[in-house]
């Protein structure tokens, strides 16, 4: 074979090796993008439900005790009983990530109730939902929300839930 025919052949070689590598970056870049929107859904799952444990739990304590709960612990056991919880476990804000303070309130920014009780909790996250309507009955409040943190888990006993402010020392501003 000539010398000249051979060069050619290597050449060709090397620009598929590259076309090759371009489109393995494009498929992974793809396939993250899709990781990412598949993960973050399940994290606002996840949201959805954790607040709601919450909720219905602050929900419980109050139709015993005719006030809010002062500490999330006493949604794990109620020290007036003993055996009494609301709350399986405790759970952290799926939204809040690693580098969020996570302490006592689980990464939470705690909505207080007028008498100083926790009324509920709300993301600290900033982010943007990926979901922004047709929200499971009882959750119709957060169509259109721009960030998680509007996404506010409360119970009121009253219709209409009045004010309430989330609590300063864990992030808060006021809520509704």
């Amino acid at each position: 074979m000539p010398r000249n025919s051979l060069n050619r052949e290597r050449g060709f070689t090397y620009a598929m090796v590259l076309v090759a590598i371009v489109l393995v970056g494009i498929f992974a870049g793809v396939a993250n993008m899709a990781t990412s929107r598949i993960v973050q859904a399940d994290r606002e799952e996840e949201l959805m439900f954790r607040g709601m444990a919450y909720r219905n739990a602050i929900q419980r304590y109050y139709a015993v005790a005719a006030r809010y709960p002062r500490s999330l612990d006493e949604l794990l056991k109620d020290p007036r009983f003993a055996y009494r919880s609301y709350l399986r476990a405790p759970y952290h804000d799926p939204m809040a990530g690693e580098e969020s303070d996570v302490n006592k309130s689980g990464g939470w920014r705690l909505v207080r109730a007028a008498d100083g009780g926790i009324a509920g909790v709300a993301s600290r996250s900033g982010q943007e939902p990926m979901k922004k309507a047709n929200f499971p009955l009882g959750l119709e409040k957060f169509d259109g929300a721009k960030s998680y943190a509007e996404w506010i888990f409360e119970y009121s006993p009253h219709p209409g839930g009045g004010v309430r402010t989330a609590d300063p020392a864990y992030g808060g501003a006021v809520t509704k």
